[in-house]
């Protein structure tokens, strides 16, 4: 409508009827045809800022679409999408568990997609697909006190943010009172949204399986050094002693608190002189990094010596055991005899 009032004024101007300069007259209008002005060099300058007004806005408009863009609809602002990281995953676990110490299955399995849900219970052999079997479960499952706490999680983020998987592993604390024992189990839950809601489509929870026996492990490990005992050989007993700038060795029968390999090597040139050969008698082991670092302590016996002087001494062990590069090294190693 602006561009349109401009044109009109513009042309009101050219078609006056005031005298024209030079004293030409202007011709009077028919009744029956448009009236047309003539207009002299100097009017026509005079008159071109309001023709390249006209021209700018005419231009604007097109280059708008015309008219009618003036009047377009804004564009929608685009709908802002949720950031789906593991802050955001640990805070949907947080609402699943404080359902959960409600005791109220109905409040958990609200949480659970009443659409299309794949539920895979830690204690029940059943594939659960509605709410109504999802409450049935939680209706005996909140009455072992459930809470759970997770050890260790990952994210997966699907399609534009409207969907992720939140994985890893949990420890429930289950039971009341003396009964009350930490179950670890593994976790995988796929989180939906429904009308502008977080809902769970999957869960499948499991208990976590048995990792190796670390008494075993230990053991094992330990031949391995008493083995290496028996070749005299002492770079293959120091090779089982970390290099990684960790190690305390606290031998048997020196003053000395060994940190580095080559006095590892060193007091073991003199050691394996005297035939060692270690049989444990009593023993324990305490896991840490999931079974990447291990203590192992106790009571071994020492045969030391040749023929008849050959005798056994009863000595106390602490060995830490940890990985590296796939492989057990001892990072910490402390001999004693027995106190009488």
């Amino acid at each position: 409508m602006l561009t349109f009032l401009l044109f009109v004024s513009a042309a009101s101007a050219f078609t006056s009827s005031a005298p024209l300069r030079g004293g030409i007259p202007s011709s009077p209008a028919r009744s029956s045809r448009t009236a047309v002005t003539m207009i002299d060099a100097d009017t026509l300058l005079v008159a071109l800022p309001g023709v390249a007004a006209l021209g700018v806005s005419l231009q604007k408009s097109s280059s708008d679409g015309g008219i009618a863009s003036m009047h377009a609809a804004t564009p929608a602002t685009p709908k802002a999408t949720e950031k789906v990281d593991i802050k955001l995953a640990r805070q949907n676990f947080k609402r699943w568990n404080d359902a959960l110490q409600t005791k109220n299955p109905t409040a958990v399995a609200a949480l659970y997609s009443s659409e299309a849900l794949s539920f895979l219970p830690t204690v029940s052999p059943m594939h659960i697909k509605d709410d109504f079997n999802t409450e049935e479960y939680f209706t005996a499952f909140v009455q072992k006190n459930p809470f759970g706490t997770i050890t260790d999680d990952s994210v997966q983020s699907y399609g534009d943010g409207d969907a992720y998987l939140h994985s890893g592993l949990y420890t429930f604390e289950l039971g009341s009172g003396a009964e009350r024992a930490p179950v670890q189990a593994r976790f995988s839950y796929v989180w939906k949204k429904e009308d502008g809601a977080w809902r769970i489509s999957h869960h499948h929870s499991s208990v976590r399986p048995a990792g190796p026996d670390m008494v075993q492990v230990a053991r094992e490990n330990f031949q391995k050094w008493n083995d290496a005992l028996q070749t005299k050989d002492p770079k293959k007993v120091a090779a089982l002693y970390s290099t990684a700038g960790d190690l305390s060795f606290l031998p048997t029968v020196s003053p000395v608190h060994i940190k580095d390999g080559s006095s590892t090597e060193d007091y073991f040139t003199a050691f394996v002189q005297k035939n060692p050969f270690g049989t444990i008698t009593d023993d324990s082991v305490m896991v840490f990094d999931d079974g990447d670092a291990y203590l192992h302590s106790g009571m071994y016996t020492f045969d030391l010596g040749e023929g008849r002087n050959r005798a056994p001494t009863e000595a106390r062990f602490s060995y830490v055991w940890r990985k590296s590069g796939g492989e057990y090294k001892i990072t910490h190693h402390h001999s004693s005899v027995r106190p009488a």
